[in-house]
């Protein structure tokens, strides 16, 4: 069985309901769901219960025809497994249980960008690359690239030899395809650990020092979290557009990835963490 949440808050109750019917591929009941969790956290209630699986139906409409799982009366019931989903739960798993930093392991966050930009890229109907580090071209090198590809000028400012991203991990946009420059452009953050929200939004004038954008870029943030109905407002109020796990799952779901290894890797992380 998958470990339970740090913490019995709605929210994490919620995604450990969402990743047990797709792991163990069995119906979870609202007293099934409180004989185990108060194995762990004797002091919750059936009314923390009902909370959960209200918020089970509300995510249940988030994903709309996508969802995971389906809400009968007071049961979960699992319409997808994990193994042909790993991308769902690798967000889960960040999502439960936060970015694990251990030397000489992956810690998975490379990944979760990797997936962020696909997801951004079906999203959008355009382009995008992950940019900062690791990469075979420095940061300076890199946006020279971006312009060359979105038509966009070069900026009068150039990054330090030392900088990795500055505060950007995903650059996408959409060409109108006449080879000029004036077009939609996303600057976006991956926020993998459980503390996403301490990130910095990303610094718009920064980056049109960096590049000579003819139209303001969108900046944004892409999490593994859903981000409940309370805080919606609050962190799309300081993050702009915000891509949350619903959002990039329905993004991906039933599209072929231009990253033909990466549903793959992600498959084999999932598999390593989870074991």
């Amino acid at each position: 069985m998958i470990e339970f949440p740090g913490s019995y808050s709605v929210n994490s109750i919620a995604d450990w309901a969402e990743f047990y019917v797709i792991y163990e591929r069995k119906i979870l009941s609202k007293s099934m769901m409180l004989s185990l969790l108060q194995t762990v956290y004797c002091d919750l209630r059936e009314e923390d219960i009902d909370s959960v699986i209200s918020e089970l139906i509300r995510r249940r409409s988030l994903y709309g025809e996508t969802s995971p799982f389906d809400v009968k009366g007071q049961d979960i019931t699992p319409k997808v497994k994990w193994k042909d989903r790993p991308e769902l739960a690798m967000c889960l798993i960040f999502s439960l249980y936060g970015v694990q930093k251990e030397r000489g392991k992956n810690d998975g966050t490379k990944l979760f960008e990797r997936l962020s930009s696909e997801a951004i890229k079906l999203y959008l109907g355009g382009k995008s690359e992950v940019i900062g580090f690791p990469n075979q071209m420095n940061l300076e090198q890199q946006i020279h690239h971006i312009c060359k590809r979105t038509c966009e000028n070069v900026g009068h400012k150039s990054p330090k030899p030392t900088d990795k991203d500055k505060g950007v991990d995903i650059i996408a946009w959409k060409s109108h395809g006449d080879k000029r420059p004036n077009q939609i452009v996303l600057l976006l953050q991956c926020g993998a650990g459980a503390n996403f929200s301490k990130k910095k939004p990303v610094c718009i004038k920064t980056w049109h020092d960096f590049v000579h954008w003819s139209a303001r870029p969108i900046e944004g943030i892409t999490i593994p979290q859903i981000i409940s109905a309370e805080e919606f407002d609050d962190i799309t109020d300081s993050y702009n557009l915000v891509f949350d796990r619903v959002r990039i799952f329905r993004a991906i779901y039933n599209r072929q990835l231009s990253d033909g290894t990466l549903r793959r890797e992600i498959f084999t992380w999932c598999k390593k963490r989870l074991d």
